[in-house]
Parts: C-alpha cells; structure tokens; sequence
C-alpha cells in the first residue's frame, strides 16, 4: 500500500487517460450512430417509396379532379342515355399472359349497341401505375372485344367510352376480376 500522501491523492483524484479517452470518444460516437441509423432509415423509406409498384398515384389524377364535373355531367348523359353494359373478362391467359375481354352494349329497350367505338381503360387497385387501354373491336351485334394483361386477380377500375354517331356513353366500374388459367 501507498503510504506517501502525496502520492495517493495523485492517484485517486485524476482519472486514467484510458478512462478519460472513453469518456471522451463515447458522446460523438452515440451522436454518429443515431445520425448512421437515420440515414439507414431514410434511405429504407426512399427505396420502399419509390421501388414498390404498389405505392403509386392514379395517372392524370390531378387533371381528373379538375374535370370532375364535366365527369359527372357526362356520367349523368349516360344514364339519360340509357345504355347498359357488362364487362366480361375471359377465364384463360395466353402465352403472353393476355385474356379476352368482352364488353356487351345494350340500349333502353335491351337491344344492342352496333357500330359504336369502344374504349376501355384499366387498372388493378394495388397497380394504380399502370393503366391499360384497350380498343375493342365489335365481334357480334352489341359485343365488342379486345386483348389486356389482366392477369393479377383483386378489384379492378374499369373506365368504358362508346361513341355512335353523336351518341356518347361513358362508364365507370369497379370490379372483381378472378384469377384466370393459363391457356394449354
């Protein structure tokens, strides 16, 4: 044991230099790894934003909400109109993961819609980037085909135009499509 008073005040009142460096190392290095760490966070919020299809905003939707109105005032010359339709996909994928899709038009009376100009656009709730448009083509009086890639099973938006003459019918659907057997 240390007997000299001088001494042993020395060694009990100053601290180590090792002890001292951790203290001094240990505040910057807390500040460096909370600063590191919402970095990483960061740069996991950007990647799951931007690389994750799902997360994504209707196209044109700004221009959509400004023509909202003239929206619901071709929705409701339609129903004056008095077309009916009926949107059926078909049940088998090609090689391509293509399937039919069959829009029938009827009028007031339950005839049908011939000779008109179809359109369709579509898009899957959870792929709301990426929208389908689709022209039809008439196949018999009132039904009217075409080709898309609706492969993915779930809700779909379904926007249907038809034009005869100065007739104008517009649609809108939502609608459950099933998942559909590929073509053997």
């Amino acid at each position: 044991m240390n007997t000299n008073p001088d001494t042993r005040n020395a060694e009990t009142t100053h601290p180590q230099p090792a002890s001292r460096a951790r203290k001094r190392f240990m505040m910057p290095a807390v500040v460096l790894g909370l600063l590191g760490g919402h970095f990483v966070f960061i740069l996991v919020a950007i990647t799951l934003g931007t690389g994750d299809p799902s997360f994504a905003v209707v196209p044109d939707y700004y221009d959509k909400a400004v023509a909202h109105d003239d929206r619901k005032g071709a929705l409701a010359a339609s129903a004056e109109l008095g077309w009916r339709y009926e949107i059926r996909p078909g049940r088998t994928l090609d090689a391509v993961n293509q399937r039919d899709i069959i829009i029938a038009l009827h009028d007031r009376d339950g005839g049908p819609i011939e000779g008109a100009t179809v359109t369709l656009s579509c898009y899957h709730f959870a792929r709301a980037g990426e929208v389908l448009d689709i022209e039809l083509s008439e196949v018999l009086p009132g039904r009217y085909a075409g080709r898309a890639g609706l492969g993915r099973e779930g809700f779909w938006q379904f926007d249907l135009a038809a034009t005869r003459g100065d007739e104008r019918f517009v649609a809108a659907a939502k609608q459950f499509v099933y998942r559909a057997e590929a073509a053997r």
